[in-house]
C-alpha cells in the first residue's frame, strides 16, 4: 500500500506469544501491542490477569508501521470467548483461546488417546460459559471393533438427547466428514481437543489444501504430540471459518460458577428444587433428587461422574 493506515479496524487471524497477525481487507500485518494494552495483563495490584490479552478472532484497532508491521491500539468488545484456566499456574489467570466464535467443536477419539468423557464435558461447560453453541466430533472410528462402536454410540446418544450434534469421523472413511462439514458451513467455529485426537487431520480431510501438520500418538503414553503450536484462523471453501488450536491437556474451568455447577448439566434441570435440603450439593447428600435420578437411569452415570469430579476438586475459577 502506498499510504500508512492509522486507527483502522482489523481482525486477529493468527496469534503467537507477543505477536499477532491482523488482517485488514487483503493486507495482513504482523503486530505487537501498544504499551497501554500490555499493562492490561495485570491488575492494579500487579496480579497477572491474562496469559495474553489478545486472541484469534478479536476485532482490534491497529496502526500500520510499514508494509509488514503494525501495532494494536485497542481491543474491541467481544461477543463470545472460549477461555480456560491457564495451565500449570496456581494463580487465577485466564487464557483466552479464541474470541467471537459462534460454536465450539469438541473433538474426542475412540482410541489413541482413549475416549475421555471428563475432558469432553469440560469443553461443553466452557462453551456454555463463553456463550457459544457446541457440537461433538468423535474421531478415529476405525480404531475400535463394531461391537465397541455400538456401545460407544449408545453412550453418545445421551449427548444427542441433550441437544448436542454428534459427528462420527475417520480419515479412513472419507464420507464420514460430510455431516461435520455441513455443521461448519457459514459459521465461525473453534476446534478444540486433547493432543492426538486428530484435529488437524479432520481439517485436512474437510479442506485438503490446508496441509496442516499431523502427528502420531505414542504407543506407551497413549498421548498425542503437539503438531499445532499456535492458534490460527482458516477460511473454508464451502463457507465458514475455523480456528485450529494446539492440543489441550489441562482443561481448567474459567468463568464457571462451580457453586451452581448443576446448571451446566441440562439433564439435571428437571430435578432441581426437588431435593430435601435447599443447599444440597448432589454428591453425598441424603434425599437427593439428582442421585435418585441417576439410580433410576434418568441421568447417565458418566455425566453424573463428571459432575461429581468437578464439584469435589475445588477447581479455581474466576
Amino acid at each position: 500500500m502506498a499510504f500508512i493506515l492509522t486507527h483502522e479496524q482489523g481482525r486477529v487471524i493468527r496469534a503467537r506469544t507477543g505477536f499477532y497477525d491482523v488482517q485488514y481487507e487483503e493486507l495482513v500485518l504482523r503486530c505487537t501491542l501498544r504499551g497501554t494494552l500490555k499493562k492490561k495483563r495485570r491488575s492494579n495490584t500487579g496480579r497477572r490477569l491474562y496469559a495474553d490479552p489478545v486472541a484469534v478472532g478479536d476485532n482490534v484497532i491497529f496502526s500500520q508501521l510499514d508494509h509488514e508491521e503494525g501495532v494494536v491500539e485497542e481491543i474491541l468488545q467481544r461477543q463470545t470467548k472460549f477461555s480456560r484456566q491457564y495451565a500449570g499456574k496456581h494463580e487465577e489467570i485466564e487464557q483466552i483461546i479464541v474470541a467471537n466464535a459462534q460454536q465450539v467443536v469438541a473433538v474426542v477419539s475412540t482410541h489413541m488417546p482413549p475416549l475421555n468423557f471428563r475432558t469432553l464435558d469440560r469443553f461443553l461447560i466452557l462453551a456454555e460459559a463463553g456463550e457459544m453453541e457446541a457440537i461433538i466430533c468423535l474421531n478415529k472410528l476405525d480404531l475400535v471393533k463394531d461391537d465397541q462402536l455400538i456401545e460407544i454410540k449408545t453412550t453418545f446418544e445421551i449427548y444427542e438427547k441433550l441437544g448436542y450434534g454428534v459427528h462420527y469421523t475417520s480419515i479412513n472413511i472419507p464420507h464420514s466428514f460430510d455431516s461435520l462439514k455441513s455443521a461448519l458451513k457459514d459459521k465461525f467455529s473453534v476446534i478444540v481437543g486433547a493432543s492426538g485426537v486428530g484435529k488437524s487431520s479432520i481439517l485436512n480431510a474437510i479442506q485438503p489444501n490446508l496441509e496442516l501438520r499431523t502427528g502420531e500418538v505414542g504407543e506407551k503414553t497413549r498421548k498425542g504430540r503437539h503438531t499445532t503450536t499456535l492458534v490460527e484462523l482458516f477460511t473454508l471453501d464451502n463457507g465458514g471459518e475455523v480456528a485450529d488450536t494446539p492440543g489441550i491437556r489441562e482443561v481448567g474451568l474459567w468463568g464457571v460458577d462451580t457453586e451452581n455447577l448443576e446448571f451446566y448439566f441440562p439433564e439435571m434441570e428437571p430435578f432441581l428444587g426437588e431435593c430435601k435440603y435447599n443447599d444440597c450439593a448432589h454428591v453425598k447428600d441424603s434425599d437427593c433428587a439428582i442421585q435418585s435420578a441417576v439410580e433410576c437411569g434418568d441421568i447417565h452415570p458418566e455425566r453424573y461422574r463428571s459432575y461429581v469430579i468437578l464439584k469435589t476438586e475445588n477447581t479455581t475459577v474466576n
